[in-house]
């Protein structure tokens, strides 16, 4: 799992580099459930993601965005009890913009490590592999080239069960605020 992180930390240092990216800050809301083989909980957990991004242009069609994000899944069962999954997520979209008005498609893999799993405040960590990988698909605006505003679902590709007695996937619907830092254009 180190050697997983450490190189995706190099790939996107290397990407980086180039001097016309732009960096930021995003924040956003997500509603997140988990699919399981037994529906044990179907309910959707409303929660936040907030991290840094990067955004590398390839001519003016293409861009890579990128970045580190702390962004909380899980779900709830329709009775107040909750499964809060937290990870450090790092994604690789790559958005298509289309036309000249600011809107583009986004489409992409990420890699979660878990920071936490709870339920009702119970530490339920071992219950779940330590790695979700999945495919994001998306819309976005940008606005002046500073600002993104984005929605995204996150379908999970990968079993988050520890045992694997039973598939768990994780789903979930993102929408963002991105503010980017210098003109980078």
């Amino acid at each position: 799992m180190k050697r997983i992180f450490t190189i995706l930390c190099a790939a996107v240092l290397t990407l980086s580099v180039s001097a016309q990216a732009q960096f930021g800050v995003k924040a956003g809301l997500n509603s997140s459930t988990i699919v399981t083989t037994d529906d044990v909980a179907d309910g959707a957990r409303l929660a936040m993601q907030i991290g840094g991004v990067a955004t590398i242009p390839f001519g003016d069609v293409v861009q890579l965005r990128t970045g580190v994000m702390y962004s909380q899944k899980g779900a709830s069962d329709g009775d107040g009890d909750v499964i809060a999954l937290d990870y450090l997520e790092m994604p690789a979209d790559f958005s298509f913009m289309i036309g000249g008005g600011g809107f583009a498609l986004s489409a992409g893999p990420y890699l979660g490590l878990l920071m936490s799993a709870t339920a009702d405040g119970d530490d339920i960590s071992d219950l779940f592999n330590g790695i979700d990988m999945g495919v994001n698909l998306g819309a976005s605006y940008t606005i002046a080239e500073s600002m993104i505003i984005d929605a995204r679902y996150g379908m999970g590709l990968t079993n988050v069960d520890d045992d694997d007695d039973e598939i768990i996937l994780n789903g979930c619907l993102s929408v963002s605020f991105s503010y980017m830092f210098g003109s980078g254009y």
